[in-house]
């Protein structure tokens, strides 16, 4: 049958798009999700995200381009193949971003996207269950919380005090430099992704119809507008005809990886992948951008570490006993419990770093499996990166086919000024690990180790460690036609009837982490489409 809207990707931004579009009852809406599942039983427990992105039905793996910034080793990027997307598998964080970035991004776009014209977006999306703030919403369909105190996250926080950082309440009502614990989209130690947020009373509509296990394959065009989407279900390829609009949410990476096989993007790039060129527009699949993290490694005598409680079975079955009766302790949170926004240099009034401390130390982000690769004894980490990243690379399709997956360079570093970001940052996480309140329960520092102290030792080891935070944006981005992709309402440029409404389109990167301002971006194109 025909549909009004066909959404493409039943990720974060799909879930928002397909739950706000039906509210309808007279539009008829279509969500195509390429993964089989919802999230899953490991996907509600926080803790239980290492699982996940270990689980290949449940996430898309690629492996980036390598780069002689990054000492040529190429990364592994996970992401959501399930309904709710990367907020079913992500690490729960939920940050808004700094209000200078949303500024920037209306001096790109227009003034729809300045801070002052998000934050009612944001307001509305959110059900925060902590201290009361001006900006927080509290009737939301998204639950966000407060992560659980504990006494390894204090220390640091104590430690960032005492070297002269403020203590902030709550980083996304009164954003700067300062630490803070962080804030998750959970509710009572239970993971709330998007598809929980936006599609559990959604999915009960009869003008909604969610296909999984269905693979965009292309977007098929008829003169100068969007017409379907043919995607791959059981093997068999059918075609989904959308009378009002196509609206692609697949991502940083597919969202352009689509538009390229549809023949949309840069004619040199089509032409190489044997790809017939329709409209060209060579801000397709460019500008991409991600914060990339280096981690400090230390082994400590305080045991409340999730590397304590994997090495120790009656430890492990507690905390699962204390899980299933109470919804407590650390299989009840994420591993990031606490960070602090810090600037590189002192003359600077809003923060370009982030440092963090995660309750768990190994020598890849994501462990292989629930033994191998962590560190022995009880160990936790200093993560680190910069905000805002001068650095870009690019996504481009080398086959005609969405089943061979694109090339992606993210060219992590190749700017100084990310490289001197970086190290700043890295400086101060040591100066917080050396501060008392760490320092009297740190054993010793496993990565990089004491000896390394010069720049050119602690660059060498973020060229060759640091890793991606999963958040790419920028591939589609918005702007004016002469270079952009989509305007201010997602639609892309010289076509009718298609439109991008997911972390493709920000101009910028926003400050950390993208899910929160995805979600919201998605709820404020799905108002302009009422």
């Amino acid at each position: 049958m025909d549909y009004d809207y066909v959404i493409v990707g039943g990720g974060s931004a799909g879930c928002v798009m397909a739950g706000r579009l039906s509210e309808d009852p007279a539009r008829r809406v279509l969500l195509l999700e390429a993964g089989e599942h919802e999230g899953g039983l490991w996907s509600r427990i926080p803790l239980g995200v290492g699982r996940i992105l270990n689980d290949a039905s449940r996430t898309w793996t690629l492996q980036t381009e390598p780069a002689a910034a990054t000492d040529n080793i190429a990364r592994v990027w996970h992401s959501g193949k399930c309904l709710g997307g990367s907020s079913a598998v992500n690490g729960l964080l939920y940050v808004r971003g700094h209000p200078e970035r949303y500024d920037a991004w209306g001096r790109i776009a227009g003034e729809a996207w300045s801070h002052a014209q998000c934050l009612p977006v944001f307001r509305r999306l959110e059900r925060f269950a902590g201290p009361a703030g001006a900006s927080r919403g509290r009737d939301g369909p998204l639950s966000v919380s407060m992560a659980g105190a504990d006494p390894l996250s204090d220390r640091f926080l104590r430690a960032c005090e005492s070297l002269g950082y403020a203590r902030i309440d709550d980083y996304n009502d009164t954003p700067g430099i300062g630490a803070s614990y962080l804030q998750l989209s959970a509710r009572r130690g239970l993971r709330c992704d998007a598809a929980r947020a936006w599609l559990r009373e959604a999915r009960r509509r009869p003008n909604l119809t969610i296909l999984s296990g269905a693979v965009a394959q292309r977007v098929l065009l008829d003169g100068g507008r969007a017409r379907a989407v043919v995607a791959r279900v059981g093997g068999v390829e059918r075609e989904f005809a959308a009378t009002r609009e196509v609206v692609l949410t697949a991502g940083a990476v597919r969202t352009p990886q689509l538009l390229q096989v549809s023949g949309i993007g840069p004619a040199e790039v089509l032409e190489r992948a044997g790809v017939p060129l329709r409209l060209r527009n060579d801000a397709v699949g460019a500008h991409l951008q991600d914060h990339v993290m280096v981690r400090l490694c230390f082994r400590t005598r305080e045991p409340g570490t999730i590397n304590a409680m994997l090495a120790s079975t009656p430890r492990l079955v507690a905390e699962a006993l204390r899980f299933a009766l109470t919804r407590g302790g650390l299989l009840s949170t994420a591993s990031l419990k606490s960070t602090l926004y810090a600037a590189s240099e002192p003359s600077r009034s809003t923060p370009d770093l982030r440092i963090q401390l995660a309750l768990i130390s190994a020598t890849d982000r994501i462990p292989k499996s629930l033994r191998a690769g962590f560190d022995a004894g009880s160990a936790f980490q200093i993560g680190v990166y910069g905000l805002y990243p001068q650095s870009s690379g690019h996504v481009r399709i080398s086959a005609p086919s969405f089943d061979v997956p694109p090339v992606v360079q993210p060219n992590y570093l190749a700017d100084p000024h990310d490289r001197a970001v970086l190290l700043s940052g890295l400086r101060i996480a040591r100066r917080i690990a050396g501060a008392p309140p760490l320092r009297e329960v740190i054993e010793e520092e496993i990565r990089p180790g004491a000896a390394v102290t010069s720049d050119d030792e602690l660059l060498g080891y973020a060229r060759k460690t640091g890793q991606t935070c999963w958040h790419p944006v920028s591939t589609c981005r918005m702007g004016p036609p002469d270079s952009a992709v989509v305007d201010a309402a997602g639609r892309v440029h010289g076509l009718s009837g298609l439109r991008i409404a997911d972390a493709s389109v920000f101009p910028l990167m926003t400050s950390s982490n993208t899910n929160a301002p995805t979600l919201m971006l998605a709820e404020k194109i799905a108002q302009t489409m009422r």
